[in-house]
C-alpha cells in the first residue's frame, strides 16, 4: 500500500467534524507554532509544494553536503552538525514535503518521488553538483537511491546508522520484525486520524526527534504536532516496501565510491546484523561503530559525523 485509503480518510475527516471543537484548537496551535517559531532557512516553491531549506558555507567552488533526515525528521535534526561543517563548505539540510516547516505532503512519498524533489529543490537553490550524500536511518535509503541514479555527481556517502532495504522487503522480513512493522503502522494510522483533535498533542506524542537540546526540542516538538506531520509520517511509512524495491532494484553503487558507515552500539544484534549488509555497497567502505550512541548519532556524538564527514572531504 503507497497511499491513505479512502476508508482512513473519511474518518478522519468524521472525527474532525465531531470534534470541531477540539479541532479548531488543534488549527489555531499549529499556526501559532508556525507564527512563534519562525523558519531557520528559506522556503522554495519547486512547483506543486514548497520545501524549507538551510543552506550553509560560503565555498562555491567545493562539494556540496547534503543532509538527509531519518523516517520524520526534519533539517532541525542537523542543528548540532551543519554549523561546524558549513565552516569547510556548502552545506544544505531540509525538510521533506509536509515535514518541519515544509507545506502539504506528496501523493506517493517513496525514495524515488524524494528525489526528484530534491533534485527540484537543488536546482532552485543552484546548488552544483560534487555531493557529498548524508543520510541518517531512512534518509539513508534515498541517499543510496540518489547515488545509484546519478553515479557522476557524488563524490562519497555517509550512512548515520543507515536502514538496509532487507528491513522493509516483504520476501526478507521476520515474524519479529513483521509485528513490529504492524505495530507501527497501527501507531501511526492512530496518530494521522486523531491529530486533526489534538490527542497526539494532549498525550505529547509529535513526529520527530525527541532528544534534541531544549531550545531546538521545542521547535521540532511544536511542528511534529501539526496535522501535516502525522499524514506525511503515515503516507512515508506506507510507502517504505515500495521504497525499498526501488533501492532494491537500482544499478550497483560505483565500485571506487568512498562510503562510511556509522553504526550507533546500542543498537540489538539485529540492527547491527543489518549494518553488516552495507559495508559492501563499494570497494571503499569503511565501517565504524559509535560505542556510546543511540540510533541518532549526529544528536548524541556529533563530533562523530562531524569528523566523518570533513575526512571525506579531504
Amino acid at each position: 500500500m503507497t497511499k491513505i485509503n479512502a476508508t482512513e480518510r473519511v474518518l478522519r475527516t468524521t472525527i474532525s467534524v465531531i470534534g470541531f471543537p477540539l479541532a479548531f484548537v488543534q488549527t489555531l496551535l499549529s499556526k501559532y507554532a508556525i507564527h512563534k517559531y519562525k523558519r531557520m532557512g528559506k522556503l522554495i516553491n519547486i512547483g506543486s509544494h514548497s520545501l524549507h531549506a538551510i543552506v550553509a558555507g560560503q565555498d562555491k567552488d567545493g562539494p556540496t553536503v547534503i543532509l538527509e533526515s531519518g523516517m520524520g525528521g526534519c533539517a532541525l535534526d542537523w542543528s548540532l552538525v551543519q554549523p561546524e561543517l558549513s565552516k569547510h563548505t556548502k552545506v544544505i539540510s531540509y525538510d521533506r514535503a509536509g515535514f518541519g516547516w515544509s507545506t502539504q505532503t506528496i501523493d506517493k512519498p517513496t525514495c524515488e518521488n524524494y528525489i526528484l524533489d530534491l533534485r527540484e529543490l537543488l536546482s532552485r537553490l543552484e546548488l552544483k553538483p560534487p555531493y557529498l550524500l548524508v543520510g541518517h536511518s531512512y534518509g539513508g535509503m534515498i541517499m543510496r537511491l540518489f547515488a545509484s541514479e546519478f553515479p557522476d555527481e557524488v563524490m562519497g556517502i555517509i550512512l548515520v546508522d543507515s536502514t538496509h532495504e532487507k528491513r522493509y522487503l516483504e520476501s526478507t522480513s521476520s515474524e519479529k520484525r513483521r509485528i513490529e512493522r504492524l505495530n507501527n503502522q497501527k501507531r501511526l494510522r492512530l496518530g494521522y486520524l486523531l491529530s486533526p483533535i489534538a490527542v497526539p498533542r494532549m498525550i505529547k506524542q509529535h513526529i520527530g526527534s525527541k532528544r534534541l537540546p531544549l531550545d531546538i526540542q521545542k521547535k521540532a516538538a511544536a511542528l511534529g504536532y501539526r496535522n501535516n506531520a502525522y499524514k506525511a509520517a503515515y503516507l512515508e511509512f506506507l510507502c517504505t516496501i515500495k521504497s525499498a524495491e526501488q533501492l532494491h532494484q537500482s544499478q550497483p553503487l560505483r565500485s571506487d565510491i568512498p562510503i562510511l558507515v556509522l553504526t550507533a552500539g546500542k543498537q540489538s544484534e539485529e540492527w547491527k546484523h543489518g549494518q553488516k549488509e552495507l559495508l559492501i555497497l563499494s570497494k571503499k567502505t569503511q565501517h565504524i561503530i559509535v560505542e556510546d550512541s543511540w540510533h541518532s548519532i549526529q544528536i548524541h556524538n556529533p563530533q562523530v559525523v562531524i569528523n566523518s564527514v570533513i575526512s571525506l572531504l579531504r
